[in-house]
Order: structure tokens, then C-alpha cells, then sequence
């Protein structure tokens, strides 16, 4: 055949004059000598450059032509959609016939790469995370993934876990945070440790005290819940006795009141540290004399209607600071002639029935201010033309 012109085989190799190609042929329409030597029809070298793109199987399918392997990835695409017409390897493969979901199908860590021996635990489809045109970058749907097992991968080593300063709990990442992203966090405090809230209620890693927050050592779930601030009970149990009014000053925690007793002692003097009432008044340091200014009726119990009449200070008479009982009166000041006001069997004792009969005053006779007994004899220039009645 050295002198039959290239591509001219056809001419006679046509199965009349000569042997032409055989019915099971790969189909094309190139000339003979394309694959095949002129001395003999093997071996050949297949020529793909006229081949129908798209046609691979034609031939590829394991009689006519090597086919796929029984390990080969799953697909309905033409071989050349991966593989180059010029051999089998290095092939590009394109996942553009694959169907969705069905990553795994080679993807199996036996005929394709599969999820590595770190990768994050889920049963979702590669394609859920990964693009098809390439492992990275993933964007991760949390979609399928067990409620409470974040750190299984959020462990700072398979993906991000808990930072340094983040907030001291041993509870699952899902108890505060959404699974689409860290932010925002609804915080949930099942599981933090009594008394342990300022380890992030610093003002760093959570809010803390306010500036205008009472004076105290105590941990904020002393008087906070652990789901809001307010409502707070506050628990004096800590606060040191005596600074009461360091807080209620009328700023920071309720004051004393426009009608409160006057006295400079401190709160917990009189009231109790669980609640303003019942107080018991401690009159120690108040000033003789000013018993009246709370006295009044009206901030404090004042004098009954059935008072002796005088305006004497309380504390003249009434001695004894826990009880209005026990006053030993003075009547020093008492308008002289005026006994009577008082000493009439009602306010105070008054004359008895076998008393001389007389209209003057008390103070007439009895001259001693502590007692009846008199240190001089009755006056008798009152009592003319009566001496029968006494004696």
C-alpha cells in the first residue's frame, strides 16, 4: 500500500474489492488509515478527532470498546463529558449530570473521596454543604444535625468552637445559639453555677453592674433571676449593718419618707433588713425635749385626748424610751391654782370622799409636787364657821 493515497482506503476496502469495516465497527466516518497502519488493520491507534462529541458510548460500551467499570461513578453523562478523547485518565469530572443528594453514591471513600475521618457528623448529602464544582468552600446546613451534639464538631478543631472569653457553661451551643449562626445568642442559663454569674456579668463578656448598682458583694443571683434583671428581690443578707442609707438615699433604693421620724440613726436601728415593718423605735440619741416632733399623732402616737394637760415635753414626765407606761410626772411649770384641771378623779386623782371640804385650789395645802402629804397645815382663813366639818 505504499502507493495508495492517504485516506483513500475506502476506495476498495469497502467489502466488495476488499475487506471493509465489520458490523460491530466503531461508527465514524473517518478513513481507514486514520487509526489504522497500511500493513495490516491491527494494531490501530484510535484517532477521537472526528469522533460526535457525546458518542462515546457508542463504542465505550464494554463490547465494541473498553465501557465503564463496574466501580464507575454513577452517571448518565457521555464519557466525554469527564474523560478526554485521548485516554481515560487524568479525567475532569463534571458533576453538572449528577443528581442531587446522591453525593455519597461515589463519593464513598471507595470510588470518589469521602467524608474525611474529622469531618463534622451529619447524614445530610455532601451536595447540602459543598458546592459540586469542589469540596471547599462549604457552606454548612445544620438541617439533620442531633440537637446538643455542636461540639462534636464545634470543638475549635473540626470547626470553631467556644472562644477564650466566652461565657463559663458546660450546656450544648444550641441551648443559646441558632444552628444558621452564632449571633444573636439567646442566653440560657439552665446549667450556670449558683453564685457563679459574675464570672460574666463583668461587664466584658456580659453586662454587669451599672454604675448607680447598690453597693454589694453579693452574687447577682442573690436578688436576680436568672432569666432578667427585673423583678429583683433583694437579699440583705451581706450589706453591712449601719450603711442602709448608702443605698436608700432616695437615688439608688427607696429613702425615709417626707413624714418619717427625724433621727440621724441608721435605717436598721428601728426597721428589720426584710422589710420597713414593723420597726421597733430606738430612742437612743434622740434629743431630750424634741419627743413631740414624731409624737405629733401623726408621724408617731401622740398624747390621748384624756392627757393630763400641760405642754411640758413628753420626756419630762414619760422616762422610759420602749413604753408610755411608768411616767412619773413633774409639775414643774404647772400654773399654780390649776391643780384641779388635772386632779379630778379622772385625768388624775382627785380629792377622796372623806377630803375637808374646801373649793380652793389643791396647791392651796398640798405643796409638795411628788406627793399629797403637805409640809404645812391647811390654811384655815378659808375655812370660817366650817370647823365642825373637821374637827
Amino acid at each position: 500500500h505504499s502507493s495508495v493515497t492517504a485516506g483513500s482506503c475506502a476506495t476498495c476496502h469497502n467489502g466488495t474489492k476488499a475487506t471493509g469495516k465489520t458490523a460491530n465497527h466503531i461508527s465514524t466516518t473517518s478513513s481507514c488509515d486514520t487509526c489504522h497502519r497500511t500493513t495490516g488493520w491491527t494494531p490501530a491507534t484510535m484517532n477521537h478527532s472526528s469522533v460526535t462529541a457525546g458518542s462515546c458510548a457508542t463504542c465505550h460500551n464494554g463490547t465494541k470498546a473498553t465501557g465503564k467499570t463496574a466501580n464507575h461513578i454513577s452517571t448518565t453523562s457521555s464519557c466525554d463529558t469527564c474523560h478526554r478523547t485521548t485516554g481515560w485518565t487524568p479525567a475532569t469530572m463534571n458533576h453538572s449530570g449528577v443528581t442531587a443528594g446522591s453525593c455519597a453514591t461515589c463519593h464513598n471513600g471507595t470510588k470518589a473521596t469521602g467524608k474525611t475521618a474529622n469531618h463534622i457528623s451529619t447524614t445530610s448529602s455532601c451536595d447540602t454543604c459543598h458546592r459540586t464544582t469542589g469540596w471547599t468552600p462549604a457552606t454548612m446546613n445544620h438541617t439533620g444535625v442531633v440537637a446538643g451534639s455542636c461540639a462534636t464538631c464545634h470543638n475549635g478543631t473540626k470547626a470553631t468552637g467556644k472562644t477564650s472569653n466566652h461565657i463559663s457553661t458546660t450546656s450544648s451551643c444550641d441551648t443559646c445559639h441558632r444552628t444558621t449562626a452564632w449571633l444573636p445568642a439567646t442566653m440560657n442559663h439552665t446549667g450556670i453555677t449558683p453564685g457563679s454569674c459574675a464570672t460574666c456579668h463583668n461587664g466584658t463578656k456580659a453586662t454587669g453592674k451599672p454604675g448607680a448598682h447598690l453597693p454589694t458583694t453579693a452574687s447577682c443571683d442573690s436578688c436576680h433571676r436568672t432569666t432578667a434583671w427585673l423583678p429583683a428581690t433583694f437579699s440583705h443578707t451581706t450589706v453591712v449593718a449601719g450603711s442602709c442609707a448608702t443605698c436608700h438615699n432616695g437615688s439608688t433604693a427607696t429613702g425615709k419618707t417626707a413624714r418619717h421620724i427625724s433621727t440621724t440613726k441608721s435605717c436598721d436601728t428601728c426597721h428589720r433588713t426584710t422589710g420597713w415593718v414593723p420597726a421597733t423605735m430606738s430612742h437612743t440619741g434622740i434629743v431630750p425635749g424634741t419627743c413631740s416632733t414624731c409624737h405629733n399623732g401623726t408621724q408617731a402616737l401622740g398624747k390621748p385626748v384624756a392627757h393630763v394637760t400641760t405642754t411640758a415635753a413628753c420626756d419630762t414626765c414619760h422616762k422610759n424610751f420602749t413604753s408610755f407606761a411608768g411616767a412619773v410626772f413633774s409639775h414643774t411649770g404647772v400654773v399654780v391654782g390649776t391643780c384641779n384641771n388635772c386632779h379630778n378623779g379622772a385625768t388624775a386623782l382627785g380629792k377622796p370622799t372623806n377630803h375637808v371640804p374646801t373649793t380652793v385650789s389643791c396647791d392651796t395645802c398640798h405643796t409638795s409636787t411628788s406627793t399629797f402629804g403637805s409640809t404645812k397645815k391647811p390654811n384655815h382663813s378659808l375655812l370660817i364657821g366650817t370647823c365642825k366639818s373637821c374637827h
